[in-house]
């Protein structure tokens, strides 16, 4: 399959297109055929090495971490999902990358698409909301009312 992976850290030559092997999943997690995957700043960060004290990487590494797609293949504990379900997830920091053909997802860090929403528009909700939610919730401290 193809990914975009990170090579080592620095420049722009630092990222490139290689082929890997699909991914084999563990027990708890489900393999996503993706469909679209999300960019967000910290895509550009990344690779400059500006995150490297914060999240550990073991090089070559898949990049990205949101995307959208269908379930092709489950694990043997997965209980929320079944193969063909549209899902969106966020891989960020959890050592696997979404800009591939194929990504092993922890069911954990999956949801199932909402249904009015098309695959790039599930895909760019992840990081996004996450970012948003920590605005309103624990910096705003937004409540009821």
């Amino acid at each position: 399959m193809q990914a975009l992976i990170l090579k080592r850290y620095g420049g722009p030559d630092a990222v490139g297109f290689a082929d890997l092997e699909r991914p084999t999943i563990a027990p708890d997690e489900i393999l996503v055929r993706v469909h679209a995957a999300g960019l967000d700043p910290i895509d550009n960060m990344i690779p400059k090495g500006d995150f490297k004290p914060i999240i550990k990487l073991t090089l070559p590494a898949t990049m990205g971490s949101d995307l959208a797609g269908v379930v092709v293949e489950t694990g043997s504990r997965v209980t929320r999902f079944k193969v063909g379900d549209a899902v969106f997830a966020s891989l960020f920091d959890l050592g696997a990358g979404s800009l591939a053909e194929y990504a092993a997802v922890p069911e954990h860090a999956a949801a199932l698409k909402p249904a009015n929403l098309d695959f790039v528009q599930a895909a760019s909700v992840p990081m996004v909301g996450l970012t948003s939610w920590q605005a309103l919730a624990e910096r705003a401290r937004v409540g009821p009312g």
